[in-house]
């Protein structure tokens, strides 16, 4: 029976009033300090009227990601007490560098022995090279970010990134919805620097999952310069279209898409191709199927034949069928599989009607049943600490009295110049991602 008020002790509501206030847990400091292009560290200065026993940090990036978008992680330097300062370092060199421009957001989840639980409210920090005094511009979904050169060099560059994208549509039919970042240094130092694991010879990395693109060009350089901007937006909207837990995407489509978005074909891969078809030594395609190999002239060679390959489906074929192809990769179909549904044959049909295409004799015969060629050479290292999960790249431009083509990279997936990308994604902690 509930009694009246009237009723109720007042000792009672004496011993109410006089309880001890709920637990309070407040923060005091909260906050990140970029150490681009090293590291971020993650700083909370937090207190209760009870002991603080746990304190937890969950962030990410605004990068596409494809499962779990948030990591969690513990700091380790703090001390139990009503009172903590907990610091925890996000070393960039263990988990792949982040391009300039990258928003982290991250919250702390702190409790207390009373059983009391505080969840700070979402804060965003982007990430960027503030070595320079960068200008910017846009055009379309592009943004450029430069700081050597004056404003008609951007526009050139806008220029070229806007042709590229129509190309891609003509080619694909794929229209870019969104922004992409792109980030001209003047040198190749200046970029390698920003992106820790940039190979020596590297001039331009696209990071797909952030859609952002770095460059290395000198306003002296704006040929060359607008062929490797066209190449890695290319990287960008492919990959970002393709981009599943499952993408198949090969090698071979996805550099091969890259340089026919640069533009008409350049001498030297004209001349690669001539030169393997006068000498029998075309690489099968099932070989570009894979790593391209580090040696240069087979590297080179890979390259002028994924673009003849990708010129010859797009041509012969339409726009609409390599879509298709694209979508097929982007469901994680194999290869074969995916040439069959779209185009009716697997690797071994593309590369004979192919070959016919382009004046080549049919490819050497294959000893034994089901046995593949195997020409290209692929070294072998290491596994690397550190290889950037999501970037390709592209070389810098090398002077020369006699100018020859500079050997290209390997496929979107890290510097794959090293060809050891493959096997480090099988074991490098995956980067963190957007919530």
């Amino acid at each position: 029976m509930r009694l009246p008020r009237s009723l109720i002790p007042a000792a009672f509501f004496l011993l109410a009033s006089s309880a001890a206030p709920p637990p309070q847990i407040t923060v005091a400091r909260n906050e990140v300090e970029s150490r681009f292009p090293l590291a971020a560290v993650f700083t909370l200065e937090a207190s209760s009227s009870h002991a603080i026993t746990d304190v937890v940090l969950e962030f990410a990036t605004d990068a596409k990601t494809c499962g779990e978008s948030t990591d969690r992680v513990v700091p380790d330097d703090f001390a139990v007490g009503p009172t903590v300062v907990a610091h925890w370092t996000w070393d960039l060199r263990r988990t792949g560098a982040l391009p300039p421009g990258t928003t982290i957001a991250w919250r702390w989840i702190v409790r207390d022995d009373s059983g009391a639980e505080l969840v700070t409210p979402d804060r965003t920090i982007v990430i960027d090279d503030t070595q320079y005094d960068w200008r910017e511009t846009t055009a379309g979904p592009l943004r450029l970010h430069w700081y050597s050169g004056d404003s008609s060099f951007a526009r050139d560059l806008l220029e070229a990134g806007e042709e590229a994208l129509q190309t891609i549509r003509h080619a694909t039919g794929i229209v870019y919805e969104g922004e992409i970042r792109a980030y001209v240094y003047a040198d190749a130092s200046a970029m390698q620097s920003a992106t820790l694991f940039a190979p020596a010879w590297s001039g331009g990395l696209a990071f797909p999952e952030h859609r952002a693109v770095l460059t290395a060009i000198a306003p002296s350089e704006l040929e060359w310069g607008r062929r490797a901007m066209a190449h890695e937006l290319t990287h960008v909207v492919i990959g970002h279209y393709t981009f599943s837990c499952l993408d198949s995407t090969p090698p071979w489509v996805s550099e091969g898409l890259a340089m026919y978005a640069e533009g008409e074909a350049e001498e030297w891969t004209e001349a690669v191709l001539e030169d393997a078809i006068r000498d029998n030594s075309l690489l099968p395609v099932r070989a570009l199927s894979q790593i391209f190999s580090n040696d240069p002239d087979l590297a080179n060679l890979s390259y002028a034949q994924s673009r003849s390959l990708v010129a010859f489906l797009i041509e012969a074929y339409g726009p609409e069928e390599m879509l298709r192809l694209l979508d097929e990769f982007r469901a994680g179909t194999p290869e074969d599989r995916a040439l069959d549904r779209v185009y009716g044959f697997d690797r071994d049909g593309l590369e004979a009607a192919w070959r016919e295409h382009i004046g080549a004799p049919p490819a050497p015969a294959v000893e034994g049943p089901g046995a593949r060629p195997t020409i290209t050479a692929y070294p072998t290292f290491a596994p690397l600490v550190g290889v950037p999960l999501a970037a390709t790249s592209t070389p810098a431009p090398t002077p020369s009295a006699t100018p020859e083509p500079a050997p290209r990279p390997g496929p979107c997936a890290g510097p794959a110049a090293l060809a050891a990308v493959g096997l480090a994604l099988a074991w490098l902690p995956r980067s963190p991602r957007r919530w």
